[in-house]
């Protein structure tokens, strides 16, 4: 939500509140045992050693290798059956999955869904895995890789019907108080130079909440760590990619058409319908597409801290268009983004399993599935709250100031909502060969390359 108000005073400023934050990640980021997101410093992790391996192609051709899931190659593809056989050894052994496990043998993106009676098999390109600030991205796509443990969470959403995602929200009170520093900066009773440390008290701590989901997992952090960086973007505290504009320069471009005045802005990410083509039988399935957006909407600010009636602000429409038609751009600059995308990704295959793997052999294998996740074993502190933040910026016209205040956002994943409503008949994909047909033929072996 963004408060907009107009005064007249010599220098411009805006308050920015409701960041969000997240656990021990690839980001700088925990959770403390109050359950406040705070941000760290944080050294690199990457692995020179296995970069440079991988570069080379060491493990080419060599799929017992530990590094061979980082190796290119025009299409991989992971057996579901073969992959829980796998995971429920080790669960015995009293083991954690490895690297190749744990994201998906590499995969970033699942091109092709092949639903066989025995078996469900994801393929997809791997363009070769590097590690950027502790990410691991495909060369090529420039996509995270996908992760078991989101992998096995979005199912479960799909297959109970049961949307997820976070939100981060202001208090009644800490509006009133926030409305409150706003009308003694027009009144000249607060100097602007203490605008915005009065603004973050006066905000005080924001409401976190993860739903549909476990909030004390990694993907329940990253969620929240997206939309607290989604913000940092949109004022400025974290710099766009070139061409790409933040909520502000979008204000002040349109500065000759007045500003907006008393809005709440709420930002947020939610699902977008991919195109999906199979075959008659629907047994094989091809993915395209863009599954996640920026969303947007404005409500009119109240003096008692609640929110009014939607309206609609232009400005606030143009900024989450240039945030979407950017936001290979943005993603590619900030691999916070590819992550959450490949929630997204994951979320639409899953929904298509949900819907077309209904045999009871099928259903028991998603089931299975399901109930062997790992997230216990990668629990974190849940995140409940976080710190506001206050932003200077320096706008103008004539003698015109204008303070903003984004109070609020989220994330929400739908697995149905990932999907176009119809499904495209496209009868050559009968013609491909099935992986389930002719998998490795050592039974441990779960991800295997085609196409060399």
């Amino acid at each position: 939500m963004d408060l907009i108000q107009t005064t007249i005073v010599p220098d411009t400023w805006e308050a920015l509140g409701g960041p969000s934050s997240m656990s021990p990640y690839p980001q700088g980021v925990y959770v403390d045992p109050a359950g406040t997101v705070l941000e760290c410093a944080s050294l690199p992790v990457d692995d020179g050693l296995a970069e440079l391996k991988t570069l080379l192609g060491d493990a080419a051709g060599n799929l017992d290798s530990e590094l061979a899931w980082r190796q290119p190659t025009k299409m991989r593809c992971v057996s579901l059956r073969r992959l829980l056989d796998a995971w429920t050894a080790m669960r015995m052994r009293g083991a954690l999955p490895g690297e190749s496990m744990m994201h998906m043998a590499g995969l970033s993106r699942i091109q092709y869904l092949f639903i066989d009676e025995n078996d469900i098999v994801l393929a997809g390109p791997v363009g070769g895995i590097e590690t950027r600030r502790g990410w691991h991205v495909d060369r090529a796509s420039g996509l995270t890789t996908l992760r078991f443990d989101f992998f096995l969470a979005c199912l479960a959403s799909a297959v109970g019907n049961q949307p997820f995602g976070c939100t981060i929200d202001p208090t009644t009170e800490g509006l009133q108080n926030a409305a409150k520093v706003a009308a003694a900066v027009q009144a000249d009773k607060l100097p602007i130079g203490k605008a915005d440390a009065a603004m973050v008290a006066a905000l005080g701590m924001q409401r976190v909440e993860v739903f549909g989901t476990a909030g004390d997992t990694p993907m329940g952090c990253l969620m929240v760590e997206a939309d607290r960086h989604m913000k940092q973007l949109a004022l400025g505290l974290e710099a766009m990619p070139e061409g790409a504009r933040n909520y502000f320069d979008v204000v002040e471009e349109n500065i000759e058409a007045g500003v907006p005045n008393d809005l709440l802005l709420r930002l947020w990410f939610t699902s977008a319908p991919r195109p999906v083509r199979a075959d008659a039988e629907r047994t094989v399935f091809e993915l395209a597409g863009t599954p996640v957006r920026l969303s947007g909407q404005n409500e009119r600010a109240m003096a008692n801290g609640r929110r009014g009636n939607v309206t609609r602000d232009p400005r606030s429409e143009e900024f989450v268009e240039d945030f979407n038609r950017n936001w290979h751009a943005i993603r590619g600059a900030y691999p916070i983004y590819g992550a959450l995308e490949s929630i997204y990704r994951t979320a639409s295959a899953a929904e298509l399993m949900h819907r077309y793997a209904d045999s009871t052999r099928q259903r028991a294998l998603l089931e299975s599935l399901i109930s062997s996740s790992p997230s216990s074993m990668f629990q974190m502190g849940n995140p409940r709250q976080v710190m506001s933040i206050a932003v200077m910026n320096s706008m103008r016209k004539g003698r015109r100031t204008h303070h903003v205040l984004l109070a609020s956002g989220g994330v929400s994943v739908n697995a149905k909502q990932t999907l176009v409503s119809k499904i495209a008949d496209y009868p050559s994909l009968s013609s491909m060969n099935r992986p389930a047909n002719n998998p490795p033929k050592l039974l441990h072996k779960w991800w295997w390359n085609v196409g060399r």
